[in-house]
């Protein structure tokens, strides 16, 4: 997330994005020892884990500024409980609400993971998957309750 921030300013850098990168490059260097080690649980299928900071660039100083008003989209997707891909992006519209930031997030998500699904299952068919008996769901946790009644409202 340090380096999406800094990298945004890179037409016009100032001293504070430089300082910035600094910061992040001794983090770097002081951290290269550290790692995560990822442990499968065969139990688990895929998951999607999918949230939105609405309006999140905003302030008073910049309140003219539209890029300020963008939402953030966020999601990790998991097999077998380790995440295979995740992403924290800008969304490319200007929500007019938290619902609405949460449920462009969740349609963002929903179309890596389809695709990932169908990838899956055509693997599964040349080379068995970690799972012993796969099944090719997908659950998704989304925190945000209007944004589940407008996913789960029926089409009219």
């Amino acid at each position: 997330m340090a380096t999406h921030q800094t990298a945004r300013f890179c037409i016009d850098p100032k001293l504070s994005h430089e300082q910035a990168i600094m910061r992040i490059g001794r983090y770097l260097l002081g951290t290269a020892d550290r790692g995560i080690i990822y442990e499968p649980d065969p139990k688990k299928g895929l998951e999607c884990y999918v949230d939105a900071d609405f309006a999140g660039g905003w302030s008073q100083t910049d309140s003219e500024d539209a890029e300020n008003l963008m939402s953030r989209t966020g999601y990790v997707i998991m097999y077998a409980g380790c995440p295979v891909y995740w992403v924290s992006k800008l969304q490319t519209e200007i929500a007019l609400s938290t619902a609405e930031a949460e449920y462009i997030a969740l349609s963002t998500a929903l179309r890596e993971v389809i695709p990932l699904m169908t990838l899956m299952q055509e693997i599964n068919e040349v080379f068995p998957l970690y799972i012993d008996k796969p099944n090719f769901f997908c659950k998704i946790f989304e925190d945000n309750q209007s944004c589940i009644k407008m996913a789960l409202a029926p089409i009219s």
